[in-house]
């Protein structure tokens, strides 16, 4: 939202709000952006900024729960638990999505820039895509960033500053990294041809370490 990182959801009650006001990520640069939610509560960083936390009013612990059991009439125990249990299938609501989907196209307010090192409760997506895991669908205009020398390390003309080419140098050897673009929408048999021809939608491709796991780790000169 003009610029500055906000996020909006809702776990089957009210739309709760959590933004970071204080970074503009806007400005060409790199950010990392870390995003958990619990239940309807939430927490925001973004960079090496304080951590911003949201905690709805309305949640009970279980100490103020058993107290109000306390006062409840034997006859309308059975109500208020399945009051309290239809509560707690809302607060749960965003556990078991069928799909996601990242860019935001159908929203009306795409995202352009590039995208690396996403994970959606522990999943790696981007790599999932870039293995061709026929659950991941790529669509759009998208191209691949990173992994071979002739998209990510041309040579720095005056149009490409040198601090830029190092940046993307470094995004290159560590993780998996996608970009918009405004590229022909046909796909090509495979990665390497995609990047040869620059022409592909595919936005996805893996240039991590072949001993990474699942946390990213910077590779050795040469591998």
């Amino acid at each position: 939202e003009q610029g500055k990182i906000c996020v909006i959801f809702n776990v089957g009650t009210d739309d709760i709000t959590i933004d970071e006001p204080a970074v503009l990520v806007s400005d060409g640069k790199y950010h990392v952006v870390r995003f958990t939610r619990s239940g309807g509560n939430a927490t925001l960083q973004v960079d090496n900024q304080p951590v911003i936390e949201r905690y709805p009013t309305g949640n009970f612990d279980n100490e103020r729960l058993a107290i109000a059991r306390q006062r409840i009439p034997y006859r309308l125990g059975r109500v208020v638990d399945e009051w309290l249990l239809d509560k707690g299938r809302q607060l749960t609501i965003f556990n078991s999505q069928a799909a996601i989907k990242i860019g935001g196209q159908d929203k009306g307010r795409p995202f352009q820039g590039q995208i690396s090192g996403l994970y959606y409760n522990g999943l790696q997506v981007l790599k999932l895509a870039a293995e061709g895991d026929p659950s991941v669908k790529v669509e759009g205009n998208l191209r691949l960033v990173g992994d071979a020398p002739s998209v990510m390390a041309t040579e720095t003309t005056s149009a490409t500053p040198p601090a830029a080419m190092d940046m993307s140098t470094t995004i290159m050897e560590t993780t998996t990294t996608m970009a918009t673009t405004t590229t022909r929408r046909q796909r090509s048999p495979s990665l390497k041809d995609s990047i040869t021809q620059n022409s592909d939608d595919l936005l996805v491709a893996s240039a991590e370490c072949p001993s990474d796991d699942e946390d990213l780790e910077e590779c050795e000169p040469g591998t």
